[in-house]
């Protein structure tokens, strides 16, 4: 089965859950490369983060289920912290990563018939 992007928002539980969820982040020596890496898991893998000040911040996923997310979100224990929505992306475009092709081509519920 091929994997399907996934865009999720996570909000907490409380204010102290979200104090307890960044407490010590600063002082972490971790880079992005290993951050990635620690998202990779058997079934799915975070490939993205929004982080702001807000209540919510966002992660896209690739994986073959939405399940195989929240089941991953579960075993590291982000559930004590977090409520996740996900939402499938069938499209996505970043400016950053450009390739010249239609991205609307495989989208079938934007074909009104007209």
């Amino acid at each position: 089965m091929s994997r399907k992007k996934f865009i999720a928002i996570h909000t907490y539980h409380s204010e102290e859950t979200k104090s307890r969820f960044w407490s010590g982040v600063k002082g972490w020596e971790r880079t992005d490369t290993e951050w990635r890496d620690m998202y990779i898991v058997d079934k799915c893998q975070c490939t993205a983060v929004w982080v702001g000040s807000d209540d919510f911040f966002f992660c896209q996923w690739e994986s073959e289920s939405e399940e195989d997310v929240h089941d991953t979100l579960s075993k590291i224990g982000a559930d004590d912290y977090i409520f996740t929505a996900l939402y499938q992306i069938d499209m996505h475009i970043d400016v950053n990563n450009l390739t010249g092709k239609n991205p609307y081509g495989g989208i079938t519920y934007l074909d009104t018939g007209s």
